[in-house]
Formats: C-alpha cells, sequence, structure tokens
C-alpha cells in the first residue's frame, strides 16, 4: 500500500490494478472497504454496530491485523 502505513482509496486501486472509480463504486469510502475487509456478508448487523462505534476504522487496522496474525500461530 502507500508508505507509512497510509491507507486511501488511491493506495488501495494501485494495489488492487483497478481504478478509483471502481472502488468508490463498490465501497463508497474507505471505512466500508476497511469494514468490510474484516465482516462477512451475513455479519452485517455486526459491521453497522462497528461503524457506529468507531467512526474512524482505520486506525484500528494494526490491531485487527496482530488479533488475526496471533490466531492463524495459535491454529498453526
Amino acid at each position: 500500500m502507500a508508505g507509512e502505513g497510509d491507507i486511501s482509496i488511491s493506495s488501495v486501486s494501485v494495489a488492487g490494478k483497478v481504478s478509483r472509480r471502481t472502488i468508490y463504486a463498490h465501497w463508497g469510502t474507505i471505512e466500508d472497504l476497511v469494514a468490510d475487509s474484516i465482516f462477512d456478508p451475513q455479519e452485517e448487523a455486526e459491521r453497522e454496530a462497528f461503524l457506529a462505534t468507531y467512526k474512524n476504522p482505520l486506525r484500528l487496522l494494526p490491531a485487527v491485523i496482530r488479533e488475526v496474525v496471533s490466531q492463524r500461530k495459535a491454529v498453526i
């Protein structure tokens, strides 16, 4: 992604090799993209509660990544 941990529609579009317009059309905001990357489609209520609680979920991304990594290590 972008340098220094920055994440944006532009950095996602470059990494995904799609246009920014495609990202905006599908998600609308970077917050929606992040929430969709965390929750399964069946977890709509949890996703909405998450976005209502954390107006800027991007700041939580490092903690979420650490949690996922620790869970995978526990399984291995």
